[in-house]
């Protein structure tokens, strides 16, 4: 068989060839106008090999009288007509024995890629002839809707891969302009096409974005469009009824849909710009997410192409909503940067307040503290007992206010980042017996012990000796403060993990309820709440510990069941050989 140039289907070929291989009617399948044989079934070929049949060749010079099918061919191939059971004559003027029918694939075109003939024997009778043509008729068009079928799914994989790199686009991008830019750039799939974006704005008034047009030449007119026009009001826009639509919509045209062009183009001189540029239908499609409408993305086709088809328009919505799923996600971005930013100023506002409040308040109290040492030095005179006893209770009451304004202060400098770390490889167990001696009063007073569990020899901690003991010390205090009173002894113990060293402290208190255990962490904090039950200080030891040991590389924890105990786990990154030679 001749081979195959490029041009007709091969599902065409392949289902001839797998319905009509051995059929004893002959068949073949050309390609173009110089009629090169693509298919030809096992009759055909038959009458090739006998010379009775010639498709633009000579016969076998044997004398057999010959017929030359070719300019029936020619005809067919130009006129782009099917000829039905016409008579082929051999060369030498014999009686016609062959019928011929030949049609154009594929069929209803101008130019034809190619011919389907038929040759039957003339003496055969009609009603075989009408049942193989109808049957060939069948087949042939079951090949083309093969073809068809191809056709969509490729179509349906182009529209596939477009959404999804679109999304992709979409989803990298948080900046609002960024993905503006993007969305004025959609366009559908097919040639020519672009769009134009109206939203709204929180001012309550639709802008239209500047529009990208695929022709170069037309770009400065299709930017007027935006450029000329002026967002009137939402409540007196003709677009804001179009922009709260839910459903897309198709404006072709014509004269019928005047009123629909208007309001999409926002008034006569919009409408006058887009004929300048050309268009045949317009598709607008909301833009909605989480059920508020962001406004309309329009989706415009040239003079003279396709209408919009059930696929364009779905994939135009699916195409919408992206868009504003990913504009909405960008405004709120936005407003939560805005958000974070206003609260970073509010709490540098605040810490700047608390530092100079601290200041201000620590020079009358060390003024107090001042006079109460002249007075109990008899600078003023003799005191009595009770006298004596009262100036006591002042400067209890002074050094515990300046105690709890250190504390507010140490906690300004902790946030601003101010505080000084001079790290060192420091020993778990002396720093635990240091603690433990320091607030064995404390405990004792409540009927409490504070007992230190032996540690790893070699134990030590990457830390500023200095913060490290302010973190140990406002933890062992925090639970002897919370502990009732003979509830039994504060355990400090510590595990030793390659890495890291975690140090303990617990107690036998009444334990933190789990919805608390994070809020005591944050400054201000206590865990009882009533003026009457308050135990002391502002509450800002534990986000201090927390704030010192982060910015050691560690952390606080907290386990705690109640009605039997919490244990606080100060984590720091273990000394070694290597970080102490630092």
């Amino acid at each position: 068989m001749t081979a195959r140039p490029e041009g007709v289907d091969v599902s065409v070929v392949a289902s001839l060839a797998r319905h009509f291989g051995f059929a004893p009617v002959a068949l073949a399948v050309t390609e173009g106008p110089s009629h090169v044989i693509r298919y030809a079934n096992a009759a055909f070929h038959r009458l090739q090999a006998a010379g009775e049949i010639v498709v633009g060749q000579p016969g076998p010079g044997d004398g057999t009288p010959t017929a030359d099918i070719t300019p029936l061919l020619d005809r067919a191939f130009r006129a782009a007509e099917t000829i039905r059971d016409e008579p082929v004559a051999p060369l030498g003027g014999a009686a016609a024995r062959w019928s011929c029918t030949v049609w154009p694939i594929p069929p209803e075109q101008p130019v034809p890629s190619g011919l389907v003939m038929e040759i039957r024997d003339s003496a055969a009778g009609e009603t075989a002839r009408s049942r193989q043509t109808a049957v060939a008729e069948r087949l042939l068009l079951g090949a083309l809707r093969e073809q068809d079928v191809a056709l969509h799914a490729v179509q349906e994989a182009g529209r596939a891969s477009f959404l999804a790199t679109t999304s992709r686009d979409l989803a990298m991008l948080l900046d609002p302009d960024a993905i503006r830019d993007i969305v004025r750039r959609c366009a559908l799939p097919r040639e020519g096409s672009w769009c134009m974006v109206d939203l709204m704005e929180s001012n309550g008034l639709i802008h239209r974005l500047a529009v990208a047009h695929p022709d170069p030449t037309k770009e400065a007119l299709a930017r007027s469009l935006e450029a000329r026009w002026s967002a009137p009001p939402l409540d007196a826009s003709p677009a804001a009824a179009q922009a709260v639509e839910r459903e897309p919509r198709v404006i072709t045209n014509d004269a019928g849909e005047e009123a629909s062009l208007l309001a999409a183009m926002h008034g006569p001189q919009g409408l006058r710009l887009l004929r300048k540029l050309g268009f045949g239908a317009l598709l607008v499609v909301p833009l909605v997410a989480r059920r508020t409408a962001l406004g309309t993305i329009t989706f415009v086709a040239r003079e003279g192409d396709a209408p919009f088809s059930p696929e364009e328009i779905a994939l135009a919505s699916d195409l919408a909503e992206r868009c504003a799923i990913a504009l909405d996600n960008a405004r709120l971005y936005a407003e939560a940067e805005h958000l974070r930013a206003d609260a970073d100023a509010a709490n540098r506002a605040k810490s700047r307040f608390l530092g100079n409040i601290t200041h201000e308040l620590m020079t009358p109290l060390n003024v107090i503290g001042g006079y109460v040492d002249l007075m109990e030095m008899g600078l003023r005179g003799p005191l009595t007992s009770e006298q004596r006893n009262d100036l006591e209770r002042i400067r209890h009451s002074q050094q515990h206010l300046l105690a709890l304004i250190s504390g507010i202060l140490e906690y300004v400098h902790s946030e601003s980042g101010r505080v000084q770390y001079h790290l060192a490889a420091v020993p778990v167990q002396p720093a635990l017996l240091d603690v433990a001696g320091m607030l064995h009063q404390a405990a004792v007073a409540k009927g409490l012990s504070i007992d230190v569990l032996p540690t790893h020899t070699d134990a030590a901690v990457w830390a500023d000796p200095s913060r490290l003991r302010q973190i140990l010390v406002n933890l062992v205090m925090n639970a002897v403060k919370y502990s009732p009173v003979g509830a039994g002894g504060i355990v400090l113990s510590s595990t030793v993990q390659p890495e890291v060293v975690s140090i303990h402290v617990a107690d036998a208190g009444s334990g933190i309820p789990r919805e608390t255990m994070e809020t005591i962490f944050e400054p201000f904090v206590q865990l009882t709440t009533e003026l009457s039950d308050r135990r002391g200080g502002v509450g800002l030891g534990l986000a201090i510990s927390r704030d010192l040991a982060r910015a050691m590389h560690g952390d606080v924890t907290l386990e705690s069941t109640l009605a039997v105990g919490s244990r606080f786990t100060l984590t720091l990154p273990r000394a070694t050989a290597a970080a102490a030679s630092e």
